[in-house]
């Protein structure tokens, strides 16, 4: 975790963290094939590094802090689904977001198999059926 703290290893320590997220999701049956599967692992990611990072400075029994801090940040994500739920439940809400998720909705996984690669790639037809760059 030092190592890749430091700035010359970021990148490979964010690539590593991904990847797990990436091997987590696609070990789950994740087909996810829109936005969605960027946002999913991007959660995880941040869940999962953060979890790790805390629980390397827990010292209680049987890491309990460290349980009960992956307990809130479990509890964090849910309120965000809460809060797209009512999103998208306010008509006005839903119709200002029409256009924005118009464009998310064109963004693709990367090709190839699980953990293929990064980013993905973009349809520039907004049907799931197009040509990805």
């Amino acid at each position: 975790m030092t190592l890749f703290a430091l700035p010359r290893h970021a990148l490979d320590g964010a690539r590593a963290l991904w990847r797990t997220a990436d091997r987590i999701w696609t070990a789950l049956g994740d087909t996810a094939d829109d936005v969605n599967w960027y946002t999913k692992r991007a959660t995880l990611s941040a869940v999962y590094g953060s979890t790790v990072l805390y629980w390397l400075g827990d010292d209680s029994e049987g890491a309990a802090r460290t349980w009960a801090f992956l307990d809130r940040r479990i509890a964090d994500v849910m309120q965000i689904e809460k809060v797209k739920a009512r999103a998208r439940d306010n008509r006005l809400v839903a119709g200002l977001m029409s256009g924005p998720l118009a464009f998310l909705g064109a963004i693709r996984p990367p090709k190839g198999p699980p953990g293929a690669g990064m980013p993905g790639s973009w349809s520039r037809d907004n049907d799931r059926g197009g040509q990805h760059d």
